[in-house]
């Protein structure tokens, strides 16, 4: 906090392009287990990622995003056991920023996909079509460097009639139409190149 106090009247990064580091948290969605036909929560766990961004104006940023998580579902193994999966997110969208300063909150939106890989073997990946939906706020910390701060919904939908963590005939975990919801908090630093 310090940083960024003293720092207050550092002017917003400005650059050819943006690259971002994140790390954080992601949460939330439920699979139904394939054996009871109860819901399982998926647990929260750590999540990291890199944006790329390309100024089109100065309040507007396309950006390629990219981000990774190691999920688990407890007890939903035939033998009771968790069974662990990545989520592997991949999206083309933006940033809007409403105000230069300080401060800069912004919007985020991305649209692209999802893989879903299982950790166990004999199961198939899964692509999922994905949509994310976000703010947060950019705080310049000098004109090439800053912290970035976002919180997004994540939405995934089955690119087939149902999928899930499958393989060999049968699905441990599945979803159909619905899909999964993630909230994911990000925080991370921002380069302007």
């Amino acid at each position: 906090m310090v940083v960024v106090v003293a720092t207050s009247a550092a002017p917003a990064l400005a650059g050819s392009f943006e690259l971002s580091l994140l790390g954080g948290l992601r949460m939330g969605g439920e699979l139904e287990d394939g054996l009871t036909g109860e819901y399982r929560s998926v647990e929260a766990s750590p999540s990291f990622g890199l944006a790329i961004g390309l100024p089109l104006e100065p309040e507007r940023i396309l950006e390629v995003v990219w981000t990774h998580q190691e999920g688990q579902v407890d007890g939903a193994s035939a033998d009771g056991g968790p069974v662990s999966f990545d989520l592997d997110t991949v999206g083309i969208g933006g940033t809007a920023d409403w105000r230069r300063g300080r401060w800069r909150p912004f919007l985020s939106g991305t649209a692209g996909v999802t893989v879903l890989s299982p950790e166990q073997p004999g199961f198939d990946t899964a692509v999922l079509f994905t949509m994310t939906l976000g703010g947060g706020a950019k705080v310049p910390i000098s004109p090439k460097l800053g912290l970035r701060f976002e919180g997004r919904g994540v939405f995934m939908l089955a690119t087939s009639s149902t999928s899930g963590v499958c393989g060999g005939g049968r699905c441990v975990l599945s979803f159909s139409g619905s899909g999964i919801v993630q909230l994911e908090l990000l925080t991370g630093l921002t380069w302007s190149l």
